[in-house]
C-alpha cells in the first residue's frame, strides 16, 4: 500500500555574513538535507536559507518570505527549523506565521526545542520559547549597545565610510586631502567671502567639483550646511547622533536627548582650524537669528540704508504720500532733498538741499525683480534651504509617540489574552490562573489603548503640520522673486542718477545699470525696463 509523502521544507539562517557563519549555514543546509532523507515518508521540497539577516524582523528575509509564499501556494506540507530563535526572535511574528500555517494544514517543527505545532500544546510551548528568544534579543541588543558605547568612549569611530573629507577604516578617521581642500574652500567662501549656502552650492556645481555621495550628483545648500556644522572638521568627534529605538525593527531616529552622546575633543587630525570652525558656528547662528521666522519679514524695509544719491551722496529715505481719495503710495527720496528742499545757496554762502529725483517704490521693486531674473538664481536650492529651516522649527515643537511600536505592543497583549482563554478552555491552566493573568493583561491593554489613542491624535496633528509646511513651501516658491528677504540678501546697494539707477549685486563683480519708464496710476501703475547693461 502506497502512502502519500509529506513535502517537507527546511529553513535556516545565520545573522552575519562572516566566513565562519557562512560555514555554519552550509552545515545547517547539509544537516536538514540528511534529516529529511532519513524519513521514508518525507519528500524534500526545498531548503531556504537567509544569510547575514537579523531574525528580529521578517521584512528583509527574502528566503523566509519565499518559503511562506510557496507554502501558501500549496507546495509545502511541513517546515523544519532548528530552533525558535532561527525562525523568529519576534514573538508576534512567530505566532502569526505558525498560526497562519496551521490554518492551511502546514506544521512547523522546531527540532532542538522539541516543539511541533501540530501537537495540542505546541502553541503554548512555542509562545514560551519565542518570548524567551525575544527577551534574549533584547538583552543582546543592550549588551551590544553597552559595548559600542565603551568603544566609542575609547575613541573608536562607528559608522560607514561616507564622511566627506575623511576616510573611515578600522574605527579610525584619516584626512582625505583631495576632499579636505574642498571643505576648506567651503568654509572660506562662507566666512571670508560672506556667501550663503545656496550660492556656495551653485558655485561648486558650476566649477565641476564632485559632491558627497548623492543620487543627483549635485551640490545642495543642505550638503554645504551639514559640512559647515560638522564637528569632525575641527578635529572633534560626536557619536550617537542617531539611535536605534526598537531592537525588533532596528528603526533609527535622531537622538534628541534619547540617549547620552559621546563627545571627544581633539580626537583626530582637523581639516579646518578650530578658531575658523567656531567663528563659522557663530556666523551660522547670527544669520539664522537675522532670518528670524521663515515666513515673516522684518518691519524694517529691505533697502533701508542701501539707496544712495549719485549727486550728493546722501542716503535715500522712504516717504509716504496720500492721494485725495485717501490712497497711500510710497516714494524713496534723497535725504538732503527731503530735509532741505532743492539745491540752493544760503546767505552765508553754504550749499544745502539736492535736486535728485524721487523713485517710486513699485519701480524700485520692478528693477530689482528684473535683476534677479538676469541672475538666474537656483530658486529650488533656496526653497530647499528655507524648507530645512522650517522643519528645524517644527522639530523643536516636540516629538510624537512611536505609534507603530505602541500598536505592536497592544496587539501582543491582545494575543496573550486570547492565548490565556485558549489555555483555560483546553484545561492547561486553572480558572484562578486565567482570571489573574486576564486581569493583568486587561490592565496593560487599557493603558496601551490610551497611549495608542494619544499617539493617533499626535499623528493627526503632525499630519496637519506637514500640510501646513507644504503650503508654506509652496508660498515661498510662488513668491520668492518678490521676497524682501531675497532682495536684502542679493542687493548690496542702489545708486540713483538723473535718468537711470545702478544696482550692485552682493558678492559678484557686477553692477546693473537700468533705464526705465512708467505709465498709468494707482492700480494701473506700470514700470517698463527700456534698456540695461552691466557696468
Amino acid at each position: 500500500m502506497n502512502t502519500v509523502s509529506l513535502r517537507v521544507a527546511a529553513y535556516c539562517r545565520v545573522s552575519t555574513d562572516r566566513e565562519d557563519q557562512a560555514n555554519s549555514l552550509h552545515s545547517q543546509q547539509l544537516y536538514f538535507s540528511n534529516y529529511i532523507q532519513n524519513h521514508e515518508d518525507w519528500q524534500l521540497s526545498g531548503i531556504y536559507a537567509d544569510e547575514g539577516i537579523s531574525g528580529t524582523s521578517t521584512r528583509k528575509r527574502e528566503q523566509f518570505n519565499r518559503m511562506i509564499r510557496n507554502a501558501q501556494a500549496g507546495g509545502i506540507d511541513l517546515i523544519l527549523t532548528k530552533e525558535v530563535s532561527r525562525f523568529a526572535r519576534n514573538t508576534v511574528d512567530a505566532l502569526n506565521y505558525t498560526r497562519s500555517l496551521t490554518q492551511m494544514g502546514i506544521g512547523v517543527i522546531f527540532i532542538n526545542d522539541n516543539i511541533d505545532t501540530r501537537d495540542n500544546d505546541g502553541e503554548l510551548r512555542l509562545t514560551i520559547m519565542a518570548s524567551i528568544a525575544q527577551e534574549e534579543s533584547r538583552k543582546t541588543s543592550e549588551r551590544v549597545k553597552w559595548g559600542q558605547k565603551r568603544r566609542m568612549e575609547a575613541g573608536v569611530v562607528f559608522g560607514n565610510n561616507t564622511t566627506y573629507g575623511f576616510t573611515t577604516e578600522d574605527g579610525k578617521l584619516s584626512v582625505k586631502e583631495e576632499e579636505a581642500k574642498v571643505v576648506r574652500y567651503i568654509y572660506s567662501k562662507f566666512l571670508n567671502e560672506g556667501k550663503g549656502t545656496h550660492v556656495i552650492a551653485r558655485e561648486l556645481y558650476e566649477e565641476g567639483i564632485s559632491p558627497p555621495r548623492t543620487a543627483t550628483r549635485k551640490w545642495s545648500s543642505v550638503m554645504v550646511r551639514r559640512i559647515l556644522r560638522n564637528e569632525k572638521y575641527a578635529g572633534d568627534l560626536l557619536q550617537k547622533k542617531f539611535v536605534t529605538v526598537n531592537y525588533l525593527t532596528h528603526q533609527k531616529v535622531e537622538n534628541r536627548g534619547r540617549e547620552e552622546q559621546v563627545f571627544l575633543k581633539d580626537h583626530h587630525e582637523a581639516i579646518v582650524e578650530r578658531s575658523m570652525w567656531e567663528t563659522t558656528q557663530a556666523e551660522l547662528a547670527r544669520r539664522n537669528a537675522k532670518r528670524g521666522e521663515i515666513t515673516k519679514y522684518s518691519n524694517r524695509y529691505w533697502c533701508s540704508g542701501k539707496i544712495r544719491c549719485s549727486a550728493c551722496g546722501s542716503r535715500f529715505v522712504l516717504r509716504k504720500k496720500s492721494r485725495p481719495n485717501g490712497d497711500i503710495y510710497k516714494l524713496w527720496g534723497c535725504h538732503s532733498r527731503t530735509e532741505h528742499g532743492n539745491w540752493k545757496r544760503s546767505e552765508q554762502g553754504d550749499y544745502s538741499g539736492c535736486n535728485m529725483r524721487m523713485v517710486n517704490d513699485k519701480s524700485l521693486t520692478a528693477c530689482v525683480q528684473f535683476v534677479l531674473e538676469q541672475l538666474d538664481l537656483d530658486y529650488d536650492a533656496i526653497v530647499t534651504e528655507l524648507a530645512e529651516d522650517i522643519r528645524s522649527v517644527q522639530a523643536g515643537q516636540g516629538e510624537t509617540p512611536d505609534l507603530k511600536r505602541l500598536e505592536e505592543k497592544l496587539e501582543k497583549v491582545r494575543q496573550k489574552i486570547v492565548l490565556v482563554m485558549d489555555n483555560y478552555f483546553s484545561g492547561i491552566i486553572s480558572k484562578d490562573e486565567m482570571l489573574l493573568m486576564k486581569e493583568r493583561y486587561n490592565r496593560d491593554k487599557g493603558e496601551l489603548e490610551a497611549k495608542v489613542q494619544a499617539g493617533r491624535e499626535a499623528e493627526r496633528i503632525k499630519s496637519e503640520q506637514q500640510l501646513g509646511f507644504e503650503e508654506t513651501v509652496m508660498t515661498i516658491r510662488a513668491g520668492l522673486t518678490s521676497s524682501e528677504e531675497v532682495f536684502a540678501e542679493v542687493v548690496e546697494g542702489v545708486e540713483v542718477f538723473d535718468d537711470y539707477i545702478e544696482i550692485k549685486v552682493q558678492h559678484l563683480p557686477m553692477t546693473f545699470r537700468l533705464r526705465y519708464s512708467t505709465s498709468g496710476a494707482r492700480e494701473h501703475y506700470t514700470t517698463t525696463i527700456d534698456s540695461w547693461e552691466i557696468v
